[in-house]
């Protein structure tokens, strides 16, 4: 499948007046949680849940959280010398979903990239090195392709914790811009 021109999304934060209806994901808890908990996981501030559309087609969502991962658990190359606490910060994407009909059309790279980007912004103004997830062991192989790594300890799990250093790529972005501003 051909996949979607990316001038075309737009990412926005989900509101009570999206129309949800016709979202249909192949996991019924991705599906349960846009339509019945992401409204009150806003509000709660538990959660901030971002729509991909495509005109006012949803194509699919994903929820960000914050998070932490333990010292411990970061290989030794992707951590900081001499971090004196026992965590460290880090943004977690809660939930990826992308709409049956699309899928194989980039929108999950689209959104895992949005996401890093709004990662990278955030960086900018409060500490966070890390993104984490929690993958579904079919969706070890898209995560890893761009870069985030299976804690160890866990990968046994059904839903095995991984995460991305944004240290190398907050770098390179930071080296970007102002390579743009010369």
């Amino acid at each position: 499948m051909k996949p979607f021109p990316l001038d075309e999304l737009r990412v926005e934060y989900l509101r009570e007046t999206h129309d949800l209806s016709s979202f249909h994901c192949r996991n019924d808890d991705l599906n349960d949680f846009l339509k019945s908990d992401a409204i009150e996981s806003q509000e709660d501030l538990i959660s901030r849940t971002y729509l991909c559309l495509w005109h006012d087609t949803i194509l699919g969502y994903l929820a960000l959280v914050t998070d932490t991962i333990e010292v411990k658990l970061i290989e030794k190359d992707d951590g900081v010398a001499d971090y004196p606490y026992p965590r460290y910060p880090s943004i977690k994407i809660a939930r990826l979903a992308v709409e049956e009909k699309f899928e194989g059309r980039g929108i999950g790279r689209f959104l895992l990239f949005w996401a890093t980007g709004k990662v990278y912004q955030l960086s900018n103004e409060i500490g966070c090195r890390y993104i984490t997830l929690d993958s579904k062991q079919e969706s070890l192989g898209f995560y890893e392709n761009f870069g985030f790594k299976v804690i160890e300890r866990y990968a046994g799990r059904n839903f095995p914790p991984m995460y991305l250093n944004m240290y190398p790529i907050v770098s390179q972005m930071r080296q970007e811009d102002s390579g743009r501003d010369a």
